[in-house]
């Protein structure tokens, strides 16, 4: 894994300038501390910058990377695992490699089948490719967003990079604030692609290419997730995932560098460390975090698995003054990202590197299979609501509905609310941070005036967009498509490049994203809850019921934590300093939330996403402005 920058020019009169190329690539040596490399074409018109991390081939493995003549250069931030099939096939095909680096394939494959070359895939990924004898460049992310790729047109340039912070380098960047995407930071926790905290700035999204040639730029996605359901019975499905799996764990432990796993206790990342232990010749190392508040630690079960499989296990113990790394958070994110549990996977990655250069990690199960709680409260309203006449729920959706929700208990005129909605409004309703009556009285004019409500209707359209009927998988679609790139994936990268680690996540293997998302809802849920047809296919690995146990999540006790120890802070940030004086909340409305969270209300997750909010300011936002 490393960090990657690139520039073209978009007009015949201007050459690139080497010297931004060279802050962009300095500016991400935390993801490549082992190295750096350049290209800059020979006219002038394109260059590539490198910071390494180095995981195979250690010797001649650094980048750029180039075709025979030296016409096609490519810089390349995670992995291709397929890499030695391709290469095998590309040898067949006359190509002749000069390295064993897993980056050399996508120079030989592009020569082979041009822009479809990224089709054929199969990793984690973000490249940029320079074909000097077209004037072409390609860049491209993986299918669901493993790695990253930020990009903005500048003075007739356009330029890439690993992070938003190395385009802060670039002195004409534009650094205009985008208040659309700061209203989808707080109604979701995090800003979604292509958009990012800066109106000429852009992420490019999961599954697409950037293609640059004759100064246009053009986006395209190159794959969709598959709407079909397929037909099969449970133990053919238990089968087919079992070797889909412990295929992609095997292609996870190649490298040239010490190996371990993230290991919570739950049932993905316990699998990953049984898969690993069985595939490996040592004992596998496994890191887990806790907190010093019992209900959210899982510490205990992390324990059972590194005592089932023999794992050299290590522990730390997140405590509230743990949060004084907030500004380091806010540095590394570069753009303001509300999810807590940042802050242990911050000090679980700097655990792990204290040990390894690789962790394994089980990302992506919940999605796959149907992990979430709000998977079990969505398909029960939705049993419900359908049970209720469809003219009745018009009622509820209208004037008389909102009266009767004003006179309810809170709880029951929530309920009230989910229950009036369609399937796509309800779910949107349900991931949510932010709720809508505290969204309205909590924006002050500045923001208020300039968002036209676009952040609430964000998940129903990607719901929607899913293409089946199917509740359980248009709902595991959509996170696949949203929370899971846009959240989760961002989280781990950051938070574990931070300290140069590199993740891998098996179950985002390709495979055995492409099985699961086409299978039906009756082998992810039942009776019992989530991941059924993951329990058929690896419980026997595990003690009876151990993988039965209700699920915990991830996050930090920030409810609790703003009753106490980080409430200074909280109200140090966000009643003083630069995002005070750019006035994006009513300080009325603030106060109130916490008045409410003191009486026993959870405000712990828009609190911390407005104290996260004004990290970033305090970090950045003195160089931002509105236009």
């Amino acid at each position: 894994m490393c960090g990657i920058a690139g520039q073209v020019s978009l007009r015949s009169d201007r050459a690139i300038d080497v010297a931004a190329l060279r802050a962009m690539t300095r500016a991400l040596a935390h993801r490549g501390p082992d190295g750096d490399g350049e290209y800059v074409s020979p006219g002038g018109v394109a260059g590539l910058g490198h910071r390494r991390l180095s995981i195979i081939d250690l010797v001649t493995g650094g980048q750029p990377i180039y075709n025979e003549d030296r016409s096609v250069a490519v810089v390349l931030n995670g992995e291709i695992y397929n890499f030695e099939t391709l290469r095998a096939r590309l040898e067949r095909a006359g190509h002749r490699f000069a390295t064993r680096s897993d980056t050399e394939a996508i120079a030989h494959l592009y020569e082979e089948d041009g822009l479809d070359c990224v089709r054929h895939l199969r990793g984690m990924f973000a490249f940029i490719l320079w074909d000097e004898r077209r004037g072409r460049l390609l860049a491209a992310r993986d299918r669901v967003g493993k790695k990253p790729l930020y990009y903005a047109e500048h003075g007739g340039r356009l330029s890439l990079a690993s992070e938003i912070t190395a385009l802060y380098r670039l002195r004409d960047l534009p650094r205009t604030l985008d208040p659309e995407a700061i209203d989808l930071y707080l109604t979701h926790s995090y800003i979604p692609s292509p958009l990012t905290i800066l109106a000429g700035v852009r992420k490019l999204p999961p599954a697409h290419t950037l293609i640059v040639e004759g100064g246009a730029v053009r986006v395209e996605r190159y794959w969709t997730p598959p709407t079909a359901t397929v037909a099969t019975t449970e133990t053919e499905a238990a089968e087919r995932l079992t070797r889909a799996l412990e295929e992609a764990v095997r292609l996870r432990l190649i490298a040239d560098v010490p190996l371990g796993c993230f290991l919570s206790g739950g049932v993905d990342s316990s699998i990953v460390v049984a898969l690993m232990s069985r595939l490996s010749d040592k004992p596998v190392r496994t890191f887990s975090i806790g907190f010093d508040r019992e209900p959210y630690s899982e510490l205990p079960y992390a324990r059972r698995v590194a005592e089932l499989f023999k794992t050299e296990h290590e522990e730390f113990v997140v405590k509230p003054d743990a949060a004084g790394v907030l500004p380091d958070l806010a540095e590394h994110f570069g753009e303001p990202f509300g999810d807590s549990s940042a802050l242990p996977v911050w000090y679980l990655s700097q655990l792990a590197r204290s040990r390894v250069t690789v962790a394994l990690n089980g990302d992506g199960g919940d999605e796959l299979f149907a992990g979430y709680p709000w998977y079990a409260t969505a398909a029960r309203l939705a049993g419900i609501a359908r049970r209720v006449p469809r003219i009745a729920r018009a009622a509820l959706r209208g004037p008389l509905g909102r009266r009767l929700q004003h006179a309810l208990p809170r709880a029951y005129a929530k309920g009230l609310d989910l229950l009036a909605r369609d399937d796509a409004t309800r779910f949107a309703a349900l991931r949510r941070t932010l709720e809508e009556p505290i969204r309205a009285r909590l924006y002050a004019p500045a923001l208020a005036a300039r968002v036209d409500g676009a952040a609430l209707s964000y998940l129903d359209a990607a719901y929607r967009g899913a293409g089946t009927d199917d509740l359980v998988r248009a709902m595991a679609i959509t996170d696949v498509m949203t929370y899971l790139p846009e959240d989760l994936l961002v989280k781990v990268d950051r938070m574990a490049m931070a300290h140069a680690l590199e993740g891998r996540s098996p179950f985002l293997d390709a495979e055995v994203v492409e099985l699961a998302l086409a299978w039906p809802a009756r082998l992810k849920r039942d009776a019992n809850g989530g991941k059924r047809i993951l329990k058929r296919a690896f419980g026997p690995l595990f003690p009876p019921g151990f993988l039965d146990r209700p699920k915990m999540g991830f996050s930090a006790p920030v409810d609790e934590w703003f009753r106490s120890e980080l409430r200074w802070r909280l109200e140090a940030r966000l009643f003083g300093g630069v995002f005070a004086e750019a006035a994006l909340v009513e300080p009325g409305a603030v106060r109130a939330l916490l008045r409410e969270h003191d009486a026993g209300r959870s405000h712990g997750a828009t609190l911390w996403n407005l104290l996260m909010l004004a990290e970033w300011f305090e970090r950045f936002g003195g160089s931002m402005r509105w236009s």
